[in-house]
C-alpha cells in the first residue's frame, strides 16, 4: 500500500512539472519576399520622332553646276521652334494661317553670276503646298511682302511656262534701297519651297527672267518623292 501511495506521488509531481514547463516556441520559417521590392524598370518610352531630312529637295551641287549656279550656303536643315518660325514668304508683313502649321524645313543659298538666290524650304501639317501658294496669291492682294526684314513692295506677278507645280511668281522693290528682288513659290505635296532671288547687278526684269531660267532644276529637286 505504502509503495503504490509512493508511485502515485511520484507520478502527480512529474505532471506537474511538465505542466509548468513552456512549450519550446515554433522555430520562425523562412519570410517570404518583399512585395515592396523595386519593381523592374519599365520599357523606356518612345523616342521623339526624328525630323525628315529636307535637304535632298534643294538642289545637289552638280544640278546647280549645270544650270550656270553654285553654291554660296550650304544645304542645311532648318530647326522651327518658337524663336526660329519658318515663314516662306511674310506677306504683308504679318502672319499668316499657314505659319503656324510648318513643321519642317530646309534652306540654302546659291548664286550666279547677276543674282544671289536663296531657298527656303517648309512642311506643313494640316496644309498641302498648294492651299499654301493660293493662300499666298491672295493675301498678296495688300501689296507688300516683307524680305529679310525690308518691305518689298509688290509690283508685277509671272509664272513659269513648263512647270507642273502649283506656283506663284512675283517681283518688287525693296522701299529703302533701290534694289529689285523677285520671289517664285512652288508647291508639291505638304511641301513649298520659296525662291528670292535678290542682286544689285540685276533690275527687275533680268531677275524674273534667271528665276524662270533656274526653275526647272530647283522643280527637279523640289518634285522628287
Amino acid at each position: 500500500m505504502r509503495v503504490s501511495l509512493a508511485v502515485t506521488g511520484l507520478v502527480l509531481l512529474v505532471a506537474g512539472c511538465a505542466a509548468e514547463t513552456p512549450a519550446a516556441a515554433p522555430v520562425p520559417s523562412s519570410a517570404p519576399p518583399s512585395s515592396s521590392a523595386a519593381p523592374s524598370p519599365s520599357p523606356s518610352a518612345s523616342a521623339a520622332p526624328v525630323a525628315k531630312d529636307l535637304t535632298k529637295y534643294l538642289p545637289s551641287e552638280e544640278q546647280l553646276a549645270s544650270a550656270g549656279a553654285r553654291r554660296q550656303q550650304d544645304r542645311l536643315p532648318y530647326v522651327v521652334s518658337s524663336n526660329t518660325p519658318l515663314r516662306i514668304v511674310r506677306a504683308c508683313g504679318a502672319d499668316q494661317p499657314w505659319d503656324a502649321a510648318v513643321q519642317n524645313g530646309a534652306q540654302a543659298i546659291s548664286v550666279t553670276d547677276t543674282v544671289q538666290v536663296r531657298q527656303l524650304l517648309a512642311e506643313y501639317r494640316d496644309y498641302s503646298g498648294e492651299q499654301v501658294v493660293s493662300g499666298l496669291g491672295k493675301a498678296l492682294d495688300c501689296g507688300k511682302v516683307v524680305v529679310e526684314d525690308e518691305s518689298l513692295a509688290v509690283k508685277t506677278r509671272f509664272s513659269v511656262p513648263g512647270v507642273a507645280d502649283p506656283q506663284l511668281g512675283f517681283c518688287g522693290q525693296f522701299g529703302s534701297v533701290r534694289v529689285a528682288a523677285c520671289v517664285l513659290v512652288l508647291a508639291h505635296g505638304d511641301r513649298a519651297l520659296a525662291i528670292t532671288s535678290v542682286g544689285w547687278r540685276a533690275n527687275m526684269t533680268e531677275q524674273q527672267a534667271e528665276l524662270k531660267r533656274l526653275a526647272p532644276t530647283f522643280a527637279a529637286a523640289f518634285d522628287q518623292d
